[in-house]
């Protein structure tokens, strides 16, 4: 289930005087930081993919889709985090005794995520306190989170200061999804060459990395300190594929400025190239009979 498509800021975005910002807060409309849940109903599992800094809200709308979860149950059975910059681990804060109060509640995260949580405050009390229970993979080795639903982490180059990224692909019985909100550029000399387009071959959905629209939304920035391949870019490499198999590329952690987000012409004629948005809100079976 898609519980936000926005960039680490969302919209409107704190300090942003520009129209996309200053006319969403007019009318009252947001967007939430990128986060995907997985929902297991025979089990009335609950597992969020980030913790966003709207972690209360994109926790309440995965357990709203529960109709028979016990009063008793945890407040989730666990979290997955692709990385710690500030839109995709900050809402674990809000485990604390200071508000949820979590109890040994399973992250997992890789070795270097891990190490970055245990060394910083207030991360470490978090472990310190029993809080969260840290679930550590190996990038490249698949995890079972809830019977019949694989995880494969896949590392992927993204402003690695402090500790590696991942992608995500969620692999069940009937379908697959693969999530990657950051990376900094799908020709970087890391990655295999034909890095994305192997990876898409494996998967039913793919919600790609669809911060930047074009090269024209930042004026003044230095896009180099903060890369991420640009829709239009990535739209014209990976043409072929969207022709092949339309919508199943699927552009989320838009920033506030992307016109994607506020053009609707603009979204029909990304649909019409094969291309698609994700929608908060949407979800995808994983299998039939979950």
């Amino acid at each position: 289930m898609v519980l936000g498509r926005g960039q680490d800021g969302g919209l409107p975005q704190l300090g942003c005087r520009k129209p996309c910002c200053t006319q969403a807060r007019r009318d009252g409309r947001s967007e939430l930081p990128a986060a995907l849940g997985l929902l297991d109903h025979s089990r009335q599992h609950a597992h969020l993919i980030e913790a966003t800094p709207a972690i209360e809200r994109q926790a309440s709308m995965l357990l709203e889709r529960l109709d028979a979860r016990p009063p008793d149950a945890p407040i989730l059975d666990g979290l997955l985090l692709t990385h710690a910059h500030i839109g995709h681990y900050l809402g674990l804060a809000q485990l604390g005794r200071e508000v949820a109060a979590a109890d040994h509640l399973p992250v997992h995260v890789s070795e270097r995520v891990a190490r970055f949580l245990r060394e910083n405050q207030p991360w470490a009390q978090l472990l310190e306190l029993g809080q969260v229970q840290l679930r550590i993979f190996e990038p490249g080795q698949s995890f079972m989170v809830t019977p019949e639903v694989w995880v494969e982490p896949i590392p992927v180059p993204h402003r690695d200061e402090f500790f590696d990224t991942m992608a995500f692909a969620f692999r069940g019985a009937d379908s697959s999804v693969l999530f990657l909100p950051d990376i900094d550029r799908w020709e970087d000399p890391s990655i295999p060459a034909r890095f994305i387009e192997d990876l898409l071959a494996t998967v039913d959905v793919a919600y790609l990395d669809g911060t930047f629209y074009d090269d024209r939304e930042l004026p003044g920035r230095d896009l180099s300190v903060i890369p991420h391949p640009l829709v239009v870019d990535s739209m014209k490499r990976l043409a072929p594929i969207a022709r092949e198999r339309p919508g199943m590329i699927r552009f989320i952690h838009l920033n506030h400025t992307n016109p994607l987000l506020h053009d609707e012409a603009l979204v029909d004629r990304l649909a019409a190239d094969g291309f698609g948005l994700a929608r908060t809100g949407e979800c995808v079976s994983l299998w039939v009979d979950g």
